[in-house]
C-alpha cells in the first residue's frame, strides 16, 4: 500500500482537521462531571461574579453546610483564570437566568476549551520538535513528507489519539495546565542542546529606523544606531510567550490590587488577625514592583543573547514557571529532575554553566511567583499550609485518600488503557529505541564517541540527533514514571505526563523499517497480547475509561458506563498493523494502526463520553428540576455534596452533607403554607432512604422525577 504523494503542509492540515473534528464534535454534549469539572467550573465562575482573580473562592450554597467551604486553596490560579476568561468570552456564568448553565452547550464549551487548546497545541509543538531535530536539509525540497516530517506528524497524531490525553483535553481539569508546560520545557531543552547551535539573527537599530547609520565617530547617536537587537523567530517566540505567560498576569493582578473596587471591598472586612485589610493590599502593591524590576532586567539581559540555545533555555524557564502556577510543584520538579538526569547521562555537566541560571531564575520567578507571593501576603500561613504543605508535599509523601494508593504496577496497568491502542506498539517501539541507541546510529556510524557525535556539535548528522532524541524520550518516560510511582498518592490521571515521551518513541518507530525478522515478530506478538489484556479488562470494567480522569473508583462510580465490547472490533486494524509491520509492510502497517487509533478515539469521544455523562453528570437532572420547578421552589442537596448541584444552580441550593432530621424538619417548616415544592437531589442509595427521614406527612408525597446510575431527583410538595 502506497500513500499518495502530497505536500507536507497538506498532510499536516489534514491531520489537524481530523483531530480537531474528532475532539470538538460532541464536546458540548457531555455535561460537566462530578466531582472536579463542576467544582473547578464554579471556582472559575466566581472569579467573574466577584471580579477577583486573586483570591480563589467557592460557595457550595446556603443552609447548614452552605458555608462549609468558601475559599478554594487546593490548586494554583492559572487553570481558573483561563476558564474564567473563556467563560467571559462566551458570555456565560453571570447572566440573570437561574437555569443559564443547563440550557445552552456554551458552558461546557467555555469550560473545556482552554484545556482542549492546551492539549492540541502541546501535541503540535511536540511534533514540531521531532521534525526540527530530525530535519535533513538535503530532503527539504522533496515533494512528499520527509522522514523527519513523517515522524513529527506521527508523534503529534499518536499523542492526540491516546485516550487519556484526549479525555483530559476534553474536560475542565487542571492536569493539562501543568503537563503542557512541562512538554514545552523539555521540547525547549531538546531544541537548545540536541541540535547544532547557531548565532541569533540581529538587526541594527539604525536599520530598524530605516535611516542610514552615521559615520564612525558620530557620537552617542551614532553608537545607538549601531547597537543591534535580536531579530530572530526563536526570540520572537520567547518574547511573545513571556509577555503572555508572565507580564499579562502580573499586570492584571496589579491592577486588581490597586483598583478602587478592591480597596472598597477589602475595607469592609472584619478587622481581626489573619483577615486581609487595605494595608495588605498596599503591601502587595509595593511588593509587585520587585517583579516589574525583574521584568525590566530580563528584557535587558535577553537583548544581549547571542545564541539560539539561550533563547530556548529562556522558553524552558518560563514554561517551568507556568507549570508551577498550573498545578503546583510537580511540574518544575519533573523539569528540573529531567534536565539534571539528561546532563548526567550525556556526561554534559558543562551545560549547567551554559544554561543561564541567573536570567532563568528571574524568568521562572516572573512566570510563577507574583500570584503566590500576593496570596501569601493576602491570606498568610493558612493558605501556605493548605496549598503547599497539604496539597503538594503531603500528597507526595504521605498520601491523600484510601483509594489513591498502589504499587508500581498500578501505573503499568493503567498505561495499557491510557495509551490504547498505542500501548500495543510500545514493546516494539521500546525495543527499537534500545536497539538504535546501542547500534551504530547512536554514534553517527562511527565506532567510538567523540565531539562530533554530540547532537549539538556543528555538522551533527540527523542520525546522531535522532539517537539523542530517543535517549531523552526514554529518560523522560522512565524518570517521570519512577517519580509518580514513588509518590504515595496515586490517581489514574497522574499518569498523563508519561504519555508525551512515549508518543515521541512511537512516532519515531512508525517511520522506520522493522529490525531483525524474528525479533520483529516477537515484538508484534507481545503487542497483540498487550491489546488483548487491555481489552479484556476494559470490557469487564467499562467504567475504567471514565476513571482515567476521576478519582472516585468504587461503589456507584463503577456503574453507568456504556458497554465497551465494540473496542475489540475497532482495535483489530491495529493488531493487523503490528503484523504488517513485522512482515515489513511499513506504510500499510502505519495506515492500519492510525486508522484504528482514529476510530477508537472517535468512538471514545463521541459515543462513550456522551453516554457516560448521563450518569456521571447532574446536568440532565438539573434540567428536569428547572423544567418543573415553581418560581419559589427550593433545591436541596440532601445527604450529598458532589458540587455539580452548586455549579448548575449557581450556588442557589440548600446544602446538607449528613443526615440531620431536625435541621431538615426546621427547613421544611419554613416552606409550609406557601404552595411550594421541595426538590431533593441526592445519590440513588440515599434517595431510597428519604421516606424514613422526611417529616411524616411528606413521606407519601415523595415522587422520583429523575434517576440515573448515580443521582436521583425527588419532588416533594409541601402542604
Amino acid at each position: 500500500m502506497r500513500l499518495p504523494t502530497l505536500p507536507t503542509w497538506l498532510w499536516i492540515a489534514l491531520a489537524t482537521l481530523l483531530i480537531v473534528a474528532l475532539n470538538t464534535t460532541t464536546i458540548a454534549l457531555c455535561g460537566p462531571w462530578d466531582p472536579w469539572e463542576t467544582h473547578y467550573g464554579e471556582v472559575a465562575r466566581q472569579i467573574l461574579v466577584r471580579d477577583d482573580p486573586l483570591d480563589l473562592w467557592w460557595r457550595p450554597g446556603y443552609g447548614p453546610d452552605g458555608n462549609a467551604e468558601n475559599t478554594f486553596w487546593s490548586k494554583p490560579a492559572l487553570p481558573f483564570w483561563l476558564m474564567a476568561l473563556s467563560m467571559a468570552i462566551f458570555g456565560v456564568g453571570t447572566r440573570p437566568a437561574a437555569d443559564e448553565l443547563v440550557r445552552s452547550p456554551l458552558p461546557e464549551l467555555a469550560l473545556r476549551l482552554p484545556s482542549l487548546l492546551a492539549g492540541l497545541l502541546c501535541a503540535a509543538f511536540l511534533g514540531y520538535v521531532v521534525w526540527r531535530l530530525l530535519r535533513d536539509e538535503s530532503t527539504a525540497a522533496s515533494r512528499g513528507p520527509s522522514p523527519a516530517a513523517r515522524a513529527g506528524i506521527f508523534t503529534a497524531v499518536v499523542l492526540s489519539t491516546m485516550p487519556q490525553w484526549a479525555l483530559v483535553g476534553r474536560q475542565a481539569l487542571t492536569d493539562m495546565f501543568f503537563v503542557a508546560p512541562v512538554v514545552v520545557a523539555m521540547g525547549a531543552w531538546a531544541l537548545a542542546w540536541s541540535q547544532p547551535d547557531r548565532p541569533l539573527r540581529r538587526r541594527a537599530i539604525g536599520e530598524l529606523l530605516r535611516r542610514p547609520a552615521p559615520a564612525e565617530g558620530g557620537g552617542w547617536s551614532g553608537r545607538v544606531r549601531r547597537w543591534t537587537l535580536p531579530w530572530d523567530r526563536a526570540y520572537a517566540v520567547f518574547l511573545v510567550g513571556t509577555i503572555a505567560a508572565a507580564i499579562v498576569p502580573l499586570t492584571v493582578l496589579h491592577m486588581h490590587v490597586i483598583s478602587a473596587d478592591t480597596v472598597a471591598r477589602v475595607a469592609k472586612f472584619t478587622k481581626k488577625p489573619g483577615v486581609p485589610s487595605v494595608d495588605t493590599l498596599r503591601q502587595i502593591h509595593l511588593h509587585f514592583f520587585i517583579y516589574w524590576a525583574a521584568a525590566v532586567a530580563v528584557l535587558l539581559l535577553s537583548l544581549r543573547w547571542a545564541r539560539r540555545s539561550q533563547v530556548w533555555m529562556g522558553v524552558l524557564y518560563v514554561a517551568a514557571g507556568v507549570s508551577l502556577i498550573g498545578k503546583g510543584m510537580i511540574g518544575p520538579g519533573i523539569v528540573g529532575l529531567l534536565v539534571l538526569a539528561d546532563m548526567l547521562v550525556r556526561g554534559r555537566l558543562d551545560l549547567l554553566r551554559r544554561s543561564g541560571l541567573g536570567t532563568g531564575a528571574l524568568l521562572f520567578a516572573l512566570a510563577s511567583f507574583p500570584w503566590h507571593h500576593a496570596m501569601a501576603l493576602y491570606r498568610g500561613e493558612r493558605w501556605v499550609n493548605e496549598l503547599i504543605i497539604i496539597n503538594n508535599l503531603a500528597r507526595f509523601g504521605s498520601g491523600e485518600q484510601e483509594q489513591a494508593v498502589g504499587s508500581f504496577t498500578f501505573y503499568v496497568r493503567t498505561l495499557g488503557l491510557a495509551a490504547f491502542p498505542w500501548s500495543g506498539a510500545l514493546p516494539a517501539a521500546l525495543w527499537g529505541a534500545a536497539r538504535q541507541l546501542r547500534g551504530p546510529a547512536a554514534l553517527g556510524g562511527r565506532g567510538s564517541p567523540g565531539a562530533e557525535d554530540m547532537p549539538d556539535a556543528p555538522g551533527a548528522s540527523s542520525q546522531v540527533r535522532a539517537a539523542a532524541l530517543r535517549r531523552l524520550a526514554l529518560l523522560w518516560a522512565a524518570v517521570t514514571l519512577a517519580l509518580l510511582s514513588y509518590s504515595v498518592t496515586k490517581y489514574y490521571h497522574y499518569l498523563l505526563p508519561v504519555l508525551p515521551p512515549l508518543a515521541v518513541l512511537i512516532g519515531l518507530w512508525l517511520g522506520e523499517p522493522a529490525g531483525a525478522r524474528k525479533t520483529s515478530w516477537v515484538a508484534a506478538g507481545v503487542g497483540v497480547g498487550v491489546l488483548g489484556l487491555v481489552l479484556r479488562d476494559v470490557i469487564v470494567e467499562p467504567a475504567w475509561i471514565a476513571h482515567l480522569t476521576t478519582y472516585l473508583y468504587d461503589q456507584m462510580w463503577r456503574s453507568g458506563a456504556p458497554p465497551t465490547d465494540r473496542m475489540a472490533v475497532l482495535a483489530l486494524p491495529f493488531a493487523l498493523g503490528l503484523l504488517l509491520w513485522a512482515a515489513r509492510r511499513g506504510r500499510a502497517a502505519a495506515a492500519s494502526m492510525l486508522l484504528s487509533a482514529l476510530l477508537l478515539l472517535g468512538w471514545t469521544l463521541n459515543v462513550y463520553l456522551p453516554a457516560a455523562s448521563e450518569h456521571w453528570s447532574q446536568r440532565t437532572a438539573m434540567r428536569v428540576y428547572f423544567d418543573g420547578r415553581g418560581p419559589q421552589d427550593p433545591l436541596l442537596s440532601w445527604w450529598f455534596y458532589y458540587r455539580g448541584e452548586s455549579f448548575f444552580s449557581k450556588a442557589n441550593v440548600w446544602v446538607q452533607k449528613e443526615v440531620d432530621r431536625q435541621e431538615l424538619e426546621d427547613f421544611v417548616d419554613t416552606q409550609r403554607g406557601q404552595g411550594r415544592t421541595l426538590w431533593l437531589i441526592t445519590t440513588v442509595g440515599h434517595g431510597k432512604r428519604a421516606r424514613t427521614t422526611l417529616p411524616g406527612d411528606l413521606r407519601t408525597r415523595i415522587e422520583t422525577v429523575y434517576e440515573n446510575a448515580h443521582y436521583m431527583l425527588l419532588r416533594v410538595p409541601v402542604p
